[in-house]
């Protein structure tokens, strides 16, 4: 099977604004997470198992980053999966800062959380956006930015149907540290040499 990797380059904000947002989409969660490791990201993931029934929000604590899904009408979680409680538009929003990469399973289901053929609108919080068929329930859907911090993901489906309910199987956030953070992990791991050098 081919791995693709799309460079996604979109107007962010209005026409007359001249700021692009970049960001490289994925469709392989391996490939997500090698890339970025390799930009000096952690990558953690969340499977939704400790989330069950209704609720306004649901919120956790993700690599160190507090997330929360929202719907205008409320969630729904079940047997590992996180879904809104009306067929309207989920988002997932992180708190604090350095969320660089952001990646997942994203596919529509029925009311009874049956998987249901459809196309996904994925939008990032700087304006960036990507539709594509999903076909599985497994198919993994992931972007990295160029620019700026990811705060927020919204995933919707297309078509207009009253009966398909977003819904998600997994989560992935990649976290780069801040610079000061990174100056202090490393002045740690230099003070940690030296020590089993002595």
């Amino acid at each position: 099977m081919r791995t693709q990797i799309a460079l996604v380059s979109l107007a962010a904000g209005s026409i007359a604004s001249a700021s692009a947002a970049q960001v490289i989409s994925f469709n392989d969660s391996s490939l997500f997470t090698a890339f970025a490791v390799q930009n000096g990201a952690a990558v953690s993931t969340e499977g939704f198992d400790s989330y069950t029934g209704f609720g306004s929000t649901f919120t956790g604590d993700l690599g160190g980053v507090q997330w929360m899904a929202s719907a205008a009408g409320g969630m729904f979680a079940q047997a590992g999966l996180m879904s809104t409680n009306n067929p309207e538009a989920m988002t997932f929003s992180f708190g604090g800062s350095g969320v660089k990469g952001v990646g997942g399973q994203f596919f529509s289901t029925d009311i009874n959380f049956n998987f249901v053929p459809s196309t996904i609108y994925v939008t990032l919080s700087d304006g960036s956006g990507f539709v594509g068929a999903v076909t599985s329930g497994t198919q993994f859907t992931g972007f990295w930015s160029l620019g700026t911090n990811i705060s927020s993901i919204r995933v919707q489906p297309l078509g207009g149907s009253s009966s398909l309910y977003p819904t998600a199987d997994s989560l992935s956030i990649a976290v780069v540290p801040a610079p000061g953070a990174v100056a202090l992990l490393a002045l740690v791991g230099s003070a940690s040499r030296r020590r089993r050098r002595a």
